[in-house]
């Protein structure tokens, strides 16, 4: 009897055959394929992760810079502007200054009077009760014989 008759398998009916498939030894990187794609994946998530984060850095600073820029231009703006204010205000007060006003008087053809006349007002001119015309019809005569003389140099009403 042959070995084969003995284990029985000579009039076994055959085994289905599953399909065969290429099986990497133990420490071939075919082995680990799928850990690999996790992996790579997970490092290309990180780095395009990395990526933008830089690029928001970058854009903060950048944004960062450029209203620095903007603030240094408004700040000369200002030392400008206030340089000119001061100038105005000194061109102002020499204007202002009784000296040149005087002096452009004279170039106009007035002439300083020889004697001052201050004028002060009186219960008979002024009135605090009865308003800005009080006391006009009251006007004593003398006051009214200067009122007549000055009349026609004040010109027409406009």
């Amino acid at each position: 009897m042959t070995a084969l008759q003995r284990s029985g398998r000579l009039h076994a009916a055959p085994r289905p055959r599953t399909p065969l498939r290429a099986v990497a030894p133990a420490g071939s990187a075919r082995a680990d394929w799928p850990q690999l794609t996790r992996r790579r994946a997970s490092l290309a998530a990180g780095a395009l992760l990395f990526a933008v984060v830089l690029g928001g850095n970058v854009s903060v600073h950048a944004s960062t810079t450029q209203g620095q820029f903007d603030l240094e231009r408004l700040r000369d703006s200002a030392r400008q502007r206030e340089a000119t204010y001061q100038q105005l205000r000194l061109e102002v007060a020499e204007l202002q200054a009784p000296d040149r006003i005087a002096a452009e008087a004279r170039r106009m053809g007035m002439v300083e009077p020889a004697k001052v006349t201050y004028l002060t007002p009186t219960p008979l001119t002024s009135s605090p009760d009865e308003g800005p015309r009080a006391g006009v019809d009251e006007l004593p005569a003398e006051a009214a014989q200067s009122w007549g003389q000055v009349k026609p140099h004040l010109g027409p009403r406009r």
